[in-house]
């Protein structure tokens, strides 16, 4: 059985949950058995996983292996986390808690070399920005793709379309509101895409996958939720 350390964010692991019963339904489920059982742990109290990376806050680990291993006696047999910048601790999270993960940022790298990327640009937290936690999966997964991220300034755009996700802008007009978590990636994709040799922006903090779709860029994308829920649909077959 699979437990899911989610709330981070709590939109994220709502939005998760939605695409694993879509694809599960699109895959001819009709019916409540044709869906596996899970364990949702919403780890909202737990310290910011980027905060504690940039070095301004609490380390988030000790939360996490108290979680897992909880969800462990509940009778999880693997874990997978909803937040691509808790990845900087998953080996020693499997080591603690004794039970594998699902690794979201290798399985975006295997995504992007099925697809034949060539250069992509992560779009994620300040924290993972820091230590460039997409290079080790790229290399092991895609060497073919190079990894890129945002410029200092440009960073600060994506930090304040992540932390808006989780806001009340969300679902404010993005026509009339500037600060609409959108029209910050928006910009972002504008900048790269019409300077760059990019051809694919990777949502690599879950929280993007609640608004990107509202944006518009030439490029490919890869939604690192999305790729999640495919994982899981693929490994946990109930029908």
């Amino acid at each position: 059985m699979l437990g899911i350390i989610g709330g981070n964010g709590v939109a994220a692991t709502n939005r998760l949950l939605e695409l694993i019963e879509e694809k599960y339904t699109r895959n001819g489920a009709f019916r409540d058995a044709h869906h596996p059982e899970m364990i949702v742990w919403q780890a909202t109290q737990a310290p910011s996983r980027s905060m504690y990376l940039e070095g301004k806050g609490e380390s988030f680990i000790s939360d996490y292996v108290n979680i897992g291993k909880k969800l462990k006696k509940m009778g999880c047999t693997e874990l997978c986390m909803c937040c691509n910048t808790a990845h900087y601790a998953i080996d020693e999270l499997s080591q603690k808690i004794d039970l594998p993960f699902i690794n979201i940022i290798d399985e975006v790298a295997k995504r992007s070399d099925e697809m034949g990327i060539k250069k992509a640009l992560v779009m994620c937290t300040a924290g993972l920005r820091k230590y460039k936690l997409y290079e080790r999966s790229f290399e092991k997964y895609a060497s073919s793709t190079e990894v890129v991220y945002p410029n200092d300034e440009i960073q600060e755009w994506v930090t304040k379309g992540i932390c808006n996700a989780k806001n009340i802008y969300r679902f404010a007009n993005r026509e009339t509101e500037v600060e609409h978590p959108a029209n910050w990636f928006q910009k972002v994709c504008d900048y790269y895409v019409n300077s760059s040799d990019l051809d694919c922006i990777i949502g690599g903090c879950t929280d993007i996958s609640n608004v990107f779709q509202l944006t518009s860029s030439k490029v490919e994308y890869i939604d690192s939720l999305d790729v999640l829920a495919d994982i899981i649909v693929s490994k946990y077959i109930m029908l």
